[in-house]
C-alpha cells in the first residue's frame, strides 16, 4: 500500500490520514442530525398560512380535549406536515398561538445554505489581480478560468466592479446568454459592491477555522455548532434556546426530511418541513391548462339556494369555502415557477422557503442543504452547472421574496464546510481550507468583504491560509440581525471589520 504522503503530496501526516479516512464520508455530505428522530407530526392548516383570519379555533371554554380541538384545526384540511423535534409533545393551539404573536412586527429571518462536500470558491471567485492570477494559473492550468469572454475550451471571467480588477465572477454565475444564459446572477446580486442601495451581496473569499480540519465530518460539525468542538446542540438552536419560542416548532424549519444540526436546540422545538401541497379541485386525466374546475365551482358556488334546501345550501357553502381558501393560498403554494428559477430541486426548496417566510407562522429560521461539491476529480464538468443554478436561483428567490414584499426582512448565508486545495490533482482538487462565505439581501452591506490571502504564500499544507473566521459571521448574524447577545452563544468570537448589515 502506498505512503499516505504519496496520495497526498506535500499535505501534514496527520492531516493526510484523516483525510484518507474521512474520505468514505465523501458520498455523505448530509447535514442533517441523523441522532434525532421527530415527536410528532404537526399539520400546517390552511388557516394558519393565511393567518388564521378568525382567530386559533378553541372549542367552548377551551376545555383541553386535544382530538377536538385538533380536529378544528382541519376544517378546512392540512397544506402540508411538519416533523417535530422536541423534548416533548406540542399543544398545536398553544404552537400557532405562538406563531400568530410571533409573526407580529415583521420579525427578521435568516435562511442558511449549505452546499454540500466543500466547494472550490477560488473558481467561482476568481484571484484576478496580476501576482495572484499568475499563481492560480501555475497550479490550476488544467482548470483555470480565463480572463475575459469564455471560449470554447474553457470558461472565462466578468471582473467585480471596484476591486480594482483583483477579483471576477466565473462567467458561469454572471448573466447573459454568453455566460450563464439567466437573466439574473451574482452580478446582478453583487450590483456595484460599494455596499449601498443595489449592493447586496456580501463575498468572504477565505472563510473557515483555525486550525482547519479537512474531514467533512468535522468540519460540518464545527459550522454547524458554531464552536471548534463536538456540542449537543447546534448554533441557531442554542439562540432559539436563549431568545425563541417554547411554543412554536415552525419558529426553524430545515427543508426536507430531517432536521439540519444547525438548529438543535434543548428546549426549543423545531421541524422540518418537506412539502406544501395547494388546496384546489381537480378533474382525473385533465390539464389545470386545459381547464380550471376550481372557477367553475366558484361559479356554481354562487348560484342562489331555493328555500328549505339545507342539504344543498351546506354543500354549495363547502364549495365555496374551498373556492375562498384556495384562492387566498394562490401567493403561498407554489405552482408554475416564477421568473428567473431554473429547472432545480434548490428553486424548488427556495420557493418554498419564499412560501413558509411569507406565511404568519412566525418563522424566524430556515435552513437547507443541495449540491454535490466534493469535486476531487472532473471538477469543471461537476461544478459549472452548479454554479449556474446556484446563481440563478438566489437571484430569482430574492426577486420572489420582493415580490411578496418580505425581502427586506431575509438575509440569505450560502457556505460550504471548506474549501479546495490551491494546486489542482489530475482534474479537480482535494479537500482545502479558507471557503467562500457569501450573505445576500437588501440589507445587506455588500461588496467584498474579507481578505484572499497571496496564493503563493500558502499554509504548511498547501491550502488557503484563513482569513475571516465563520463565527464572526454568525456574531453579526445574532448581534446584528436575529438578536441578542452572540456571546452567549458563541462565545469569544472576534468581530468582523464592519457591520454585515447596513
Amino acid at each position: 500500500m502506498p505512503d499516505l504522503e504519496d496520495l497526498l503530496p506535500g499535505m501534514d501526516p496527520e492531516v493526510a490520514e484523516r483525510v484518507a479516512v474521512g474520505c468514505a464520508d465523501c458520498a455523505r455530505s448530509d447535514s442533517a442530525a441523523s441522532d434525532m428522530t421527530p415527536i410528532d407530526q404537526m399539520p400546517i392548516p390552511v388557516e394558519a398560512l393565511t393567518g388564521f383570519s378568525d382567530g386559533v379555533p378553541l372549542l367552548s371554554g377551551g376545555e383541553a380535549r386535544p382530538g377536538l380541538r385538533r380536529a378544528t384545526f382541519l376544517r378546512n384540511g392540512a397544506i402540508g406536515f411538519a416533523s417535530v423535534y422536541a423534548a416533548s409533545k406540542i399543544d398545536w393551539t398553544r404552537a400557532f398561538e405562538a406563531a400568530q404573536a410571533e409573526a407580529q412586527g415583521a420579525p427578521t429571518q435568516v435562511v442558511m445554505i449549505f452546499l454540500n462536500g466543500g466547494m472550490d470558491g477560488l473558481n467561482a471567485v476568481v484571484p484576478t489581480e496580476a501576482g495572484q492570477y499568475a499563481t492560480y494559473l501555475a497550479k490550476r492550468p488544467g482548470l483555470a478560468r480565463v480572463l475575459g469572454p469564455s471560449t470554447a475550451t474553457a470558461v472565462g471571467t466578468t471582473a467585480l466592479p471596484n476591486t480594482s480588477g483583483a477579483f471576477s465572477f466565473a462567467n458561469v454565475g454572471v448573466t447573459g446568454t454568453a455566460n450563464s444564459g439567466a437573466l439574473k446572477g451574482f452580478d446582478s446580486i453583487y450590483g456595484d459592491g460599494l455596499g449601498g442601495v443595489g449592493s447586496d451581496l456580501a463575498i468572504f473569499p477565505s472563510t473557515d477555522y483555525n486550525p482547519p480540519n479537512l474531514s467533512h465530518f468535522d468540519s460540518r460539525e464545527y459550522w454547524f455548532s458554531g464552536a471548534l468542538q463536538k456540542m449537543t446542540t447546534g448554533w441557531l438552536g442554542r439562540w432559539l434556546d436563549t431568545y425563541g419560542s417554547l411554543d412554536n416548532p415552525l419558529q426553524a424549519i430545515s427543508l426536507g426530511s430531517g432536521v439540519s444540526k444547525q438548529i438543535r436546540a434543548a428546549k426549543a422545538p423545531v421541524s422540518a418541513v418537506s412539502s406544501l401541497n395547494g388546496i384546489q379541485f381537480s378533474v382525473d386525466g385533465v390539464s389545470a391548462n386545459t381547464a380550471k374546475p376550481t372557477d367553475e365551482m366558484a361559479a356554481l358556488a354562487a348560484v342562489p339556494v331555493g328555500a328549505g334546501n339545507d342539504a344543498l345550501s351546506r354543500s354549495r357553502g363547502a364549495y365555496g369555502q374551498t373556492v375562498q381558501v384556495s384562492r387566498s393560498l394562490s401567493g403561498l403554494v407554489p405552482g408554475a415557477a416564477p421568473p428567473g428559477y431554473p429547472a432545480s430541486d434548490l428553486s424548488t426548496r427556495l420557493q418554498l422557503a419564499a412560501n413558509l417566510l411569507s406565511a404568519n407562522l412566525g418563522t424566524r429560521v430556515i435552513t437547507l442543504d443541495w449540491g454535490s461539491f466534493d469535486t476531487h476529480s472532473s471538477q469543471i464538468q461537476s461544478q459549472d452547472p452548479q454554479l449556474k443554478v446556484l446563481s440563478a436561483a438566489l437571484a430569482a428567490f430574492k426577486d420572489d421574496l420582493t415580490a411578496r414584499g418580505i425581502e427586506n426582512r431575509v438575509l440569505t448565508v450560502v457556505f460550504s464546510e471548506f474549501g479546495r486545495r490551491i494546486e489542482q490533482n489530475e482534474n479537480g482538487t482535494d479537500h482545502g481550507a479558507g471557503g467562500l462565505m457569501m450573505a445576500m439581501g437588501s440589507s445587506v452591506v455588500g461588496g467584498m468583504r474579507g481578505e484572499l490571502p497571496s496564493l503563493a504564500s500558502p499554509d504548511r499544507n498547501g491550502d488557503l491560509v484563513v482569513t475571516t473566521d465563520f463565527r464572526s459571521v454568525y456574531r453579526s448574524l445574532i448581534g446584528e440581525w436575529l438578536g441578542g447577545d452572540p456571546g452567549r452563544i458563541l462565545g469569544d468570537v472576534p468581530a468582523l471589520s464592519g457591520a454585515l448589515v447596513g
